[in-house]
């Protein structure tokens, strides 16, 4: 799935070019799909990302489904629910995309059993930082870290305090971790992120102008 910073970037550009959609319930809902709380086994969520992110399959999140069912102008969480629309989008952009981390960890093709999968992640994580080390003024900066109390009044399969509890789990992982953004990027290049983030914006405008 793609990182979080990559999900408030593309939603940073959409609140920036629509007044509509600049404000938190988009934003949040951009975020919001992964706020399942890991099990203390650590072998999935609670709730399962099988319902969390309308898992097709083992690869794919049924958009197509959550559009008919919660895309309508007229309801009144359209922003978020837009947002969460954009999140799942993303994340299937984020596994066909031609990244070589992406590719290796891919579970339709062969993955080298000596490769340690935190690493590969440690590149995208930290490519997040590197863009936060970037750009002070970034949405997470200005409106995100900000945000002291999200409820949940969209779903029932998330408890009420899931929200509030990722925005500030999120919050505190990019403020306190600490990465070496001088290092080489052997998984994940500064410049594959951002052709990522720039072509799926692309994808995402066009599909909003069907909405």
């Amino acid at each position: 799935m793609a990182t979080w910073i990559t999900h408030m970037r593309i939603a940073e550009h959409f609140m920036d070019i629509d007044e509509r959609l600049n404000c938190v319930d988009f934003l949040v809902g951009n975020i919001a799909p992964d706020s399942g709380v890991r099990k203390e086994d650590g072998s999935g969520f609670i709730p399962d990302k099988s319902i969390t992110h309308w898992k097709l399959d083992d690869i794919d999140n049924d958009t197509e489904d959550f559009r008919r069912k919660y895309i309508q102008r007229e309801n009144e969480y359209f922003n978020f629910y837009l947002g969460y629309y954009f999140h799942l989008l993303t994340d299937n952009a984020w596994k066909y995309y031609p990244l070589k981390g992406v590719k290796i960890v891919n579970r339709r093709m062969k993955v080298d059993e000596n490769l340690d999968w935190d690493i590969i992640k440690r590149d995208w994580s930290g490519q997040d930082h590197l863009y936060l080390q970037n750009n002070p003024n970034s949405i997470f900066f200005k409106v995100f870290q900000h945000i002291e109390d999200y409820p949940n009044r969209f779903f029932d399969f998330y408890p009420q305090e899931a929200f509030t509890e990722k925005i500030k789990y999120i919050t505190g992982f990019y403020l306190t971790a600490k990465e070496d953004t001088e290092r080489e990027f052997p998984y994940l290049s500064k410049e594959e992120m951002d052709t990522f983030v720039n072509n799926t914006i692309v994808s995402l405008e066009e599909i909003y102008k069907t909405i």
